[in-house]
């Protein structure tokens, strides 16, 4: 048996990665990504989901799963190893974004050939801030760019049945994972330049049947609990309806003042902020159009020459499935509110980045024509110094709210008081009654219902059932006009319902609700029979909830001054 050879560069590279690690988890950990308990509204979609398990139910045998069943069963794994609460679940995602940064300098170093490029390119691919619920966006990814190319360089059997499975897996994070990992092991597989086109075929059918047999326990359970097909077709209409939502518009630059912008006088800071401000304009349409030209512009890079090295072989076939992943998770990833999701797709891009930057490098020092090395200097200062100027107002300030900038242990001692914080429960360690919007109906149904019941939920306050700790009904953390409306839905929903406990139940207020009673007649007919309805509730953000409560149970009490009905 050989022993390999640890050399100085290896060294350097893993001390990097474990630095960076550090730098990214105490970057991510100290910047929290919502109000509500360190979350933002749209992590507790999955995490109430995730719960959900903690009270004995599953994914599509006891709830409705719009395709994540992975992560929803890390969320309760979590709390079961972690303790309850967000703490633990923000302790998890942040370590796996800062894994999966550490993975794109692993990358982008192999890419580039430089440990100082590959580190630039990681640092950008953290500082665009992917969402903690994102995290299997950027982890599966950085996991899967290594296991590809590895297979680019030696297709073995071991390896195809590697990437079957990370296939399964990424599918069970959520399906259009599974879809986009497969795409691009397909091109893998379809790139191979050690053998013919048969013997290509012969393994894309042999990754195909892996894949078959690792996800047939899963197609098992579907099959089981209301069929696959079923569920592929609900999956997709709630991704699609979601996706709705935000429709993408394209950015264009701000080169000019807003027009409601007053002149601003002259001073010591008159041109920085102008600078700052401009920057801050052109975040978004900047980074948007520079994701999207990345991978097309190393595919078009590849149709001439490409550089040969010793230390990364086949660099065509690596960059071609890189580029085609790239542009498939900007179509995937990329739509409305732009600002959040460019660091969902900050692996290709970051990797991309520093092979680019390397070539751009290697051509100015080539012996080619003086003009072709002007214009690739240019390029790639314009493309730099562009994304520096855009990112550095947001990161300047994103440093200081993180403790790095004042003092050396800032963000270390940053870090000790949030943890002192993040306490959940109860309640009122970091909240109050008579704080305004979603935080007022967790205190209240944790205190006007029992521990064993349900609420039902229509409008999208997940973060309700999760902080109150209690189950949601009806397979629903919440049914909302567009979502899981069809007749067949409507009486699954109330098959359950009917089965279990629920006192009360909050629809959305006003004008809003006659979305309710047009897309969900069988609803609104079991909310008017076994329910009052007691008006709308002011949250005191702007926000409004209409509340009904159970005819059939007894109002022991009041909640406070509000004249809300208590159950307990």
């Amino acid at each position: 048996m050989t022993r390999r050879k640890v050399t100085v560069g290896a060294v350097v590279g893993a001390a990097v990665a474990v630095l960076l690690f550090v730098w990214v988890w105490l970057y991510r950990y100290n910047d929290l990504d919502g109000a509500v308990a360190g979350l933002s509204d749209d992590h507790y979609f999955y995490l109430v989901r995730g719960w959900q398990l903690l009270y004995g139910e599953w994914p599509d045998r006891d709830f409705v799963d719009p395709g994540a069943p992975l992560t929803f069963i890390l969320a309760a794994l979590t709390q079961l190893v972690g303790g309850r609460g967000t703490w633990s679940e923000i302790v998890f995602c942040v370590t796996a974004l800062s894994i999966a940064t550490s993975l794109t300098f692993v990358s982008a170093r192999r890419a580039s050939g430089s440990v100082l490029i590959g580190l630039a390119a990681a640092v950008f691919q953290a500082v665009l801030v992917p969402r903690y619920y994102n995290y299997p966006k950027v982890l599966i990814y950085a996991v899967a760019l290594p296991l590809l190319w590895s297979y680019v360089d030696q297709p073995t059997t071991r390896k195809r049945i590697a990437m079957a499975v990370l296939s399964v897996v990424a599918l069970l994070f959520r399906h259009d994972h599974g879809l986009f990992v497969g795409l691009a092991s397909v091109a893998t597989i379809l790139l191979q330049a050690h053998v013919g086109v048969f013997a290509r075929l012969k393994h894309l059918a042999a990754y195909g049947l892996i894949v078959l047999l690792c996800a047939a326990p899963y197609l098992g359970w579907l099959q089981f609990n209301g069929g696959v097909m079923t569920h592929v077709v609900t999956a997709n209409s709630w991704a699609q309806r979601d996706r709705a939502r935000a429709p993408l518009l394209l950015p264009s630059f701000a080169v000019t003042p807003q027009a409601d912008e007053e002149p601003v006088a002259a001073d010591a800071d008159w041109w920085q902020r102008g600078i700052f401000e401009q920057a801050s304009r052109n975040f978004e349409p900047w980074l948007f159009w520079l994701l999207l030209a990345l991978p097309l512009l190393t595919l078009a890079v590849q149709v001439g020459a490409v550089e040969s090295r010793a230390d990364w072989p086949h660099a065509r076939q690596k960059l071609i499935v890189v580029s085609l992943l790239g542009l498939v998770l900007f179509w995937g990833f990329i739509r409305g509110n732009l600002s959040v999701r460019f660091g969902d797709v900050g692996v290709t891009t970051a990797v991309l980045a520093a092979w680019l930057l390397r070539a751009s490098i290697r051509t100015m020092g080539s012996g080619r024509a003086f003009t072709i090395r002007l214009g690739v200097a240019l390029a790639a200062l314009v493309l730099v110094a562009g994304t520096v100027f855009v990112l550095v107002p947001s990161v300047r300030e994103r440093l200081d709210h993180v403790g790095m900038v004042d003092r050396p242990l800032g963000a270390v001692d940053k870090a000790r008081s949030l943890t002192a914080r993040l306490v959940t429960w109860p309640l009122e360690r970091w909240a109050s009654p008579d704080d305004r919007g979603p935080v007022r109906l967790i205190f209240y149904v944790r205190e006007c219902t029992a521990d064993d019941d349900r609420v039902f939920i229509s409008p999208y306050l997940a973060q309700v059932h999760a902080l109150a700790q209690r189950a949601f009904p009806g397979g629903h953390a919440d049914l909302r006009p567009g979502f899981y409306s069809t007749p067949a839905d409507q009486r699954l929903a109330l098959a359950r319902l009917m089965r279990q406990p629920v006192p009360l139940a909050f629809m959305p207020a006003g004008a809003d609700y006659e979305g309710v009673r047009k897309e969900m007649p069988r609803v609104d007919a079991w909310l008017r029979t076994e329910f009052r309805d007691l008006g709308d509730l002011d949250l005191g953000d702007g926000s409004r909830v209409k509340l009904f409560a159970r005819r059939d149970r007894r109002q022991v009490r009041t909640y406070r001054d509000t004249g809300w009905p208590c159950f307990r």
